[in-house]
C-alpha cells in the first residue's frame, strides 16, 4: 500500500513540476514577445496582420512574405514569394538571404532546408521546400546581407 500511495504522489509532483516548466515558458514567451516589440517597434509578424511581414532587427530591411499556400496546411511542401525592401521603400535585389527557423517551444527546427533564389523582379526572391510537421508556434529567421549590410528578421507564426 505504501508503495502505491508513494507512485500516486511520484506522479502529482512530476504533474506539479511539468506545470510549472509550461508557466515558465509562457512567461518567457511573452517576455520575448515583449523584447521584440522593443527591439524592433514592431509585434511579430503573425500579431500584426493576415499577411507575412516583418522588419529587420536594425529597421533596415522590410520583408513581406506571400505563401502559395492560403491557408498554410501542415506536412505539405510549398514555397514562398518574398519582397525584401529598404526602410524608404526601394526594393533590394541581388542580396543573399537564408532562412532557418524552429519551435523554440519543442526545442527543433525545420524539418526541410528550404532554400532561397533571387527572381527576375527586383526585390523579389523564392523560397522553396518549405514544410511545417506540425501546428504551433514557429519563429523563422530570415538573414539579408548585401555585401556592404547584413540583418536579421524575424517572423513568428501560429499554425
Amino acid at each position: 500500500m505504501d508503495q502505491r500511495r508513494n507512485m500516486v504522489s511520484d506522479r502529482a509532483c512530476h504533474g506539479s513540476a511539468l506545470n510549472k516548466q509550461r508557466a515558465l515558458r509562457a512567461i518567457m514567451m511573452a517576455v520575448g514577445l515583449f523584447a521584440s516589440v522593443l527591439a524592433t517597434g514592431n509585434p511579430p509578424a503573425s500579431l500584426q496582420t493576415d499577411k507575412l511581414t516583418g522588419v529587420s532587427r536594425s529597421g533596415q530591411f522590410h520583408l513581406m512574405i506571400e505563401s502559395e499556400l492560403d491557408p498554410i496546411v501542415i506536412n505539405r511542401i510549398h514555397r514562398w514569394v518574398l519582397r525584401v525592401e529598404t526602410a524608404d521603400g526601394h526594393p533590394v535585389s541581388g542580396a543573399q538571404i537564408t532562412m532557418q527557423g524552429g519551435m523554440p517551444e519543442h526545442n527543433h527546427g525545420l524539418p526541410t532546408v528550404p532554400h532561397v533564389t533571387a527572381s527576375p523582379d527586383a526585390g523579389g526572391y523564392l523560397i522553396e521546400g518549405i514544410r511545417f510537421h506540425m501546428s504551433g508556434y514557429w519563429e523563422l529567421e530570415f538573414t539579408i546581407s548585401t555585401g556592404k549590410d547584413e540583418d536579421t528578421v524575424l517572423i513568428s507564426l501560429e499554425l
